[in-house]
């Protein structure tokens, strides 16, 4: 492809793009995203490129979790605007953008695919194979290609939105792999949309609302999916991104404290595993709470990452925020929701249910609420100066309590599943029409009948808690 000024793609970039356009058949899913960033650099190993792209490396874990080993390897990513170097304008399409485009459509008629996850779109412009914008459309479009194939085309976001803009929101990480799997789901027909569904797409886009009104109160630009706009745009800069992290993990931490105050409530003893399980759910979304603070807790992770001499002074600051709030939760929080001395005694939880008797979700929890605290409370020492902590630990502590949480929940969803179902003759399905955990798309109501697609409800932490901690 020769551009309007007479340039062509350089070859590391051209075999870059060759490679994510594999695997070489016909058939199958195609991934659509808008156009690479202006910085990305290209070089021979493109498993180095690929690494080195937040957006690319988030999207390979993504699909490696909903499609099994091989990830953007074995799956085909086309570009809408392929090697151009301008910004795509939502007035209109200049020469070069439309040969681009074409090129892409051309790219599609060779490889003829049954479905195209679109994670694109020009603000403006209603391009086909392009998506319709975050969470705003649930219903499968079926386009025809100038060569008579047709393609369904699945709904989705750029994945760039999830990896860089809004890379502490844990809810758009659950609505992109939702969206991700339906797109795999459709290749065998076995996608079957719920009530929930949609009003996870509903709240992701009163999130981007909230979002936006924040931002434009401190002066901030919020782009959603622009092209080359958008990511020429991506320096946030580090106050606003220990800003946005911060705000996510006290966000969290509240969640936890509403939940560990409902278990000593006199309404916890009198409830049943379903009313617990409403409550985490419905009432407290306590899970997106511990993921949301989980998520802040490997940012700041990220300043013990390997070869970095001085680390960032955002994530100083951020792992200082969060040491000083856990402190306080751990000294004053959980005594005074106890009724006990202030200070750090790591046995409270054990003490407030040593008589307990609880079975299904509140045995679950009352267990999973005492490593909690024990293993918060190990991560501290005091010293002749102050209190330290072990950030490491701390990490730990969280995604412990996180991985749990979803096993305690997905246990009571079986449980519950089990016995509707046991209550229901001749009925060859179950659908809880209540929504349930957001999780749980990846066990019941899915249906996944594709030994390719192998998921179950605690390994969409993977994705949803993003990356694991350096090792």
């Amino acid at each position: 492809m020769v551009r309007d000024d007479q340039t062509y793609p350089s070859k590391n970039a051209a075999g870059f793009a060759a490679w994510l356009a594999k695997p070489d058949m016909q058939g199958g899913l195609v991934i659509a995203l808008l156009q690479p960033a202006k910085t990305q650099v290209y070089t021979p190993d493109f498993q180095w490129v690929k690494g080195e792209c937040a957006t690319l490396a988030y999207l390979d874990e993504s699909v490696a979790f909903v499609n099994g080993p091989g990830g953007l390897a074995t799956t085909s990513v086309f570009d809408a605007f392929p090697f151009i170097t301008e910004p795509i304008s939502s007035a209109g399409l200049s020469t070069e953008a439309t040969d681009a485009y074409n090129t892409f459509l051309a790219m599609l008629e060779a490889k003829k695919p049954e479905v195209v996850f679109a994670c694109w779109r020009v603000k403006g412009q209603d391009l086909s194979f392009s998506g319709k914008g975050l969470g705003r459309a649930s219903q499968v479009e079926s386009l025809e290609l100038s060569n008579g194939h047709v393609v369904r085309v699945v709904n989705g976001f750029h994945p760039s939105y999830t990896a860089n803009y809004c890379a502490n929101e844990s809810c758009f990480r659950r609505l992109f792999t939702m969206e991700l799997c339906k797109a795999f789901c459709e290749l065998n027909t076995a996608w079957q949309e719920d009530e929930w569904m949609d009003i996870l797409r509903r709240k992701c886009q009163e999130r981007t609302r909230e979002l936006m009104e924040e931002r434009g109160r401190d002066g901030e630009q919020f782009n959603r999916e622009g092209g080359r706009v958008l990511r020429g745009a991506r320096e946030d800069g580090s106050a606003g991104k220990y800003k946005a992290y911060t705000k996510s993990f006290d966000k969290g931490l509240q969640r936890l404290k509403q939940a560990f105050e409902h278990m000593v409530s006199p309404a916890y003893k009198s409830q049943s595993s379903s009313d617990l399980y409403a409550f985490f759910v419905f009432s407290q979304n306590t899970s997106e709470g511990i993921c949301d603070a989980l998520l802040a807790v490997s940012e700041a992770m990220k300043r013990f990452k390997p070869r970095t001499s001085t680390p960032d002074s955002s994530l100083v600051e951020l792992s200082n925020h969060i040491g000083r709030q856990i402190l306080m939760f751990l000294k004053d929080d959980i005594p005074d929701l106890l009724q006990y001395p202030k200070g750090l005694h790591k046995n409270l939880w054990s003490s407030q249910f040593a008589t307990s008797t609880s079975q299904g979700l509140k045995g679950s929890m009352e267990k999973t609420t005492i490593r909690f605290i024990e293993n918060l409370t190990n991560s501290f020492s005091e010293s002749s100066k102050s209190w330290t902590y072990t950030l490491e630990l701390l990490h730990d502590a969280f995604e412990e309590i996180a991985i749990s949480f979803e096993e305690s929940l997905g246990k009571a969803y079986d449980n519950h599943r089990q016995t509707r179902a046991a209550s229901v003759s001749n009925t060859l399905e179950i659908r809880v029409r209540q929504g349930w955990l957001e999780t749980q798309l990846l066990q019941d109501l899915l249906q996944v009948r594709s030994a390719t697609i192998a998921i179950n409800p605690v390994t969409i932490l993977a994705i949803v808690r993003g990356p694991r901690k350096e090792a």
